[in-house]
């Protein structure tokens, strides 16, 4: 990659930060101005027209580029179904996925912030990327002896809704690990107890979901949409 190369990627990624800095705030994408995104970056509102043709596609690039590949780092990590015995996979599964959220705060905020929200483009970017990584781990838990007996519909379910179940922590765990209200209200010891405690009814709640599929039995005619 020439030198020029790689200050446009720089330039392109120092664009997709100043999103995510000033969404972590609080602010949504849809709010967000083409001057904040400049001013963020340190450059002229024109140079933004050499990387993206407007906001949207700020946000649709943001989650394709960038943010992709953390849902597939992930994806490669999880125990749930990649792995031929199950005694303790879910457990793994869930600790691995929070300190997941830990290492990139910014990205999992703007996922399900963002996912719901009031751009078009970047909810059928997150839309699609949460379809494909929902299907791959269908995929996956067919390696699993436990879901053998599982008909392909039916594990393509499971999947999509054990992302949305581990999506609806992600801002409970943030909110617990990151905010500031917590400096004066517990010590660390507390935090570290209440950490504690949601990582044990997070895995109850995916334990529950993914042994009840151990005794599902699949039927053809459920396959309506398939």
């Amino acid at each position: 990659m020439s030198s020029r190369e790689q200050k446009k990627l720089q330039t392109r990624r120092a664009f997709f930060n100043a999103v995510l800095d000033l969404c972590i705030t609080g602010q949504s994408f849809s709010s967000i101005s083409l001057r904040q995104v400049t001013r963020e970056v340190g450059v002229v509102p024109t140079a933004f027209y050499r990387h993206f043709d407007d906001m949207e596609s700020l946000g649709e690039a943001l989650v394709v580029e960038e943010l992709g590949g953390t849902l597939a780092i992930l994806r490669d990590g999880l125990q749930i179904g990649r792995k031929r015995s199950f005694d303790r996979q879910i457990a793994k599964s869930i600790q691995l996925f929070l300190q997941t959220v830990n290492a990139q705060p910014r990205y999992w905020q703007f996922l399900v912030s963002e996912r719901f929200g009031g751009s078009e483009a970047v909810r059928k970017a997150i839309s699609n990327l949460i379809k494909m990584h929902g299907k791959i781990l269908g995929e996956d838990l067919a390696l699993q002896p436990a879901f053998t007996h599982i008909n392909d519909y039916d594990r393509r379910l499971l999947a999509e809704a054990g992302v949305n179940m581990f999506f609806s922590w992600i801002i409970d765990w943030l909110e617990l690990t990151y905010s500031e209200e917590h400096d004066d209200e517990m010590n660390p010891a507390e935090i570290e107890e209440k950490k504690q405690l949601m990582l044990h009814n997070c895995t109850r709640q995916a334990q529950m979901l993914f042994y009840g599929a151990y005794n599902w039995k699949s039927s053809e005619e459920t396959q309506l949409n398939d």
